[in-house]
């Protein structure tokens, strides 16, 4: 029978400021990195980790919500907005950094790092991910014989509908919590952790 031991922490104020600055940097940096650069080292570092003999689930888990913000910008079938993809490009840009906190060699741990930035890159684009995953999770219904000229227009009619209607609902999700932070007297009292 495997044992789970549940390991808790919690990010003082300096330590997450710290965090949000490395974060902060390197959206900064982004602009002066290729593009291509920005996406392969985060495919590297998705490979590395699933790679990895012994990776826990947390870091595991960070690092599927990295491989989906690479694919909101390769992806052909989701067509993000191109401001979107700028911005989930910065995001990305942190990965791009070969110098980790915790050497990714280090045993269960080296990683951890990754997944802490995964964290606050999360929460930036948890709208746009929700959006992604529901455009993937719930495709537009299947035609029937899409190999034909009629079907397969049909289908992507169904598919331009359904992609405009989640990009609505990511742009209501947005104002929705915009309208009660400003109601919340302009303070964010999001947590997340895994």
């Amino acid at each position: 029978m495997d044992k789970k031991i549940k390991v808790t922490f919690e990010l003082e104020e300096q330590d997450a400021a710290y965090f949000r600055d490395l974060y902060r940097q390197a959206k900064q940096k982004a602009a002066t990195l290729d593009p291509d650069s920005i996406i392969k080292d985060a495919k590297k570092l998705i490979d590395t980790v699933r790679q990895s003999a012994h990776v826990p689930s947390f870091v595991a888990d960070a690092i599927a919500t990295l491989e989906d913000m690479t694919h909101i910008i390769l992806d052909p079938e989701y067509k993000a907005p191109q401001a979107v993809k700028n911005q989930v490009l910065a995001g990305l840009a942190y990965f791009a950094n070969p110098e980790d906190l915790i050497p990714d060699s280090v045993p269960a741990l080296g990683f951890l790092d990754d997944a802490i930035m995964v964290k606050f890159v999360e929460e930036e684009f948890r709208h746009e991910l929700w959006g992604y995953r529901k455009f993937r999770g719930l495709a537009a219904p299947i035609e029937h014989r899409p190999w034909t000229k009629i079907g397969g227009e049909r289908q992507r009619q169904r598919t331009e509908e359904y992609r405009k209607k989640i990009r609505a609902e990511i742009t209501e999700r947005k104002a929705k919590e915009e309208a009660r932070h400003k109601a919340g007297g302009g303070r964010k009292s999001r947590f997340f952790g895994w």
